[in-house]
């Protein structure tokens, strides 16, 4: 078996490995100064859907292209979720004061907002990544795939959030799990995601040549 064969499937692999591994190293290092996680995650999946739609990307240069045209609205997105996270925080904490039967309920309201805001947060930077289009109607396409297909949301959520929900809880195993995530962790569990995101937006794709995928 000759590795340096391009159709040798070690080859590809390895290939495919080290494009994850510097997505990773990629999305870690420009999200660094915080406020920037939102360009970081859309130029993430902006590869990592990509990935999944032409099998082969420069990850160093379609990276930065969709950090630099991206990161104005990705910016003003994430800095709207914090600012809903926050106002649900604070929500949550006034509630104590509350009357028993008037906490409950405000209690389950809370609780089914932070869980839709959850599956929000886990579209919207793919849906920026894919689409072309102000933010107001991003928003909009964020909503309208969440509900679309919910069964691909849970799959989402499970994917993004079992393994760091192990990662916390698993003291044990915590020096592999943080292995992993330092090395493809994150671009890993984005490309997971894009398997079902890329079959949700693909078909709006062969319908019109607008979004940020289009030649």
């Amino acid at each position: 078996m000759n590795f340096f064969n391009e159709d040798n499937f070690l080859h590809q692999f390895f290939l495919f490995l080290g494009k994850l591994i510097g997505l990773n190293l990629l999305w870690m290092i420009s999200s660094i100064p915080i406020i920037t996680i939102g360009a970081s995650t859309t130029a993430l999946y902006y590869c990592t859907l990509k990935l999944h739609k032409d099998k082969d990307i420069s990850t160093w240069k379609s990276f930065w292209k969709s950090f630099r045209g991206n990161f104005l609205q990705s910016t003003i997105l994430w800095v709207l979720l914090l600012a809903a996270a926050l106002i649900l925080w604070l929500e949550r904490t006034a509630i104590s004061t509350m009357p028993e039967g008037v906490r409950q309920i405000f209690t389950y309201v809370i609780t089914a907002v932070g869980i839709f805001l959850l599956f929000f947060s886990l579209y919207i930077f793919s849906v920026l990544a894919a689409f072309e289009n102000k933010i107001s109607k991003l928003i909009g396409y964020g909503i309208y795939f969440i509900i679309r297909q919910p069964a691909y949301a849970i799959a989402i959520a499970a994917i993004t959030c079992l393994p760091m929900y192990f990662t916390i809880a698993d003291a044990e195993l915590f020096p592999i799990y943080l292995f992993v995530w330092l090395m493809c962790g994150f671009s890993l569990t984005a490309y997971a995601n894009s398997w079902f995101l890329w079959r949700l937006y693909r078909p709006f794709f062969e319908e019109s040549k607008t979004g940020s995928f289009s030649p």
